[in-house]
């Protein structure tokens, strides 16, 4: 039968803020314009001794660009929020034959994780300001997709992590060339934005 100590130790919590930089792409820019953001994260983990993990991330970032070669520019502000299940796989736990449960539970639960999320994510634009030769804004929307995430730990509650998102909508609202006249259609030709996150969160919960 379980004691208290050992019940309490099987599952833990986490929630961390942090900075990320990385490229907006709505495959239409020559150079791909940069975001910079802030996110906020939580995780849960139902069982420490083993991998499986549920959690959630609300972030904010304003990406911008240069003119591309039809004289457009990027300037945006998106909110994104995720929810997903992953894979955590300790590093370094140092378990010995010789630790009981307790100890077990303990130094799996502080070990340094290197993790693998896939979810859904939503985007919601929040400020929208893409100018230039047929640039519709109107066109910018909430839109759906999935989100791949990784992440390793370091020292001192650190976590270095990169996002990949795939939005199933046009979030620049750039026209594109139609490649049989000169007339330009109101929206991204594949009707897709990726963006990516590369960064370091702090994390507050840490058992």
């Amino acid at each position: 039968m379980l004691t208290s100590e050992e019940e309490l130790l099987g599952e833990t919590s986490e929630f961390a803020i942090g900075l990320h930089s990385g490229i907006f792409d709505c495959n239409q820019s020559v150079t791909y314009p940069f975001n910079i953001g802030v996110v906020a994260q939580y995780n849960y983990i139902p069982d420490v001794s083993g991998k499986w993990f549920f959690g959630s991330e609300l972030g904010t970032f304003y990406t911008a660009s240069g003119e591309d070669k039809l004289h457009r520019k990027t300037k945006l502000a998106i909110m994104d929020i995720s929810i997903y299940p992953g894979i955590s796989f300790p590093i370094n736990a140092k378990i010995t034959s010789d630790d009981n449960k307790v100890l077990r539970l303990k130094k799996l639960a502080q070990a340094r994780k290197f993790r693998v999320a896939l979810g859904l994510a939503i985007a919601i634009p929040l400020m929208k300001k893409s100018e230039g030769p047929g640039v519709n804004l109107d066109a910018i929307k909430p839109g759906l997709g999935v989100t791949l995430r990784t992440s390793y730990d370091l020292p001192n509650r650190l976590t270095l992590f990169w996002n990949v998102t795939r939005i199933g909508r046009d979030l620049d609202g750039y026209a594109y060339k139609s490649p049989t006249s000169n007339e330009r259609s109101n929206g991204n030709k594949h009707n897709l934005s990726y963006f990516h996150k590369i960064g370091v969160l702090w994390n507050f919960l840490h058992k």
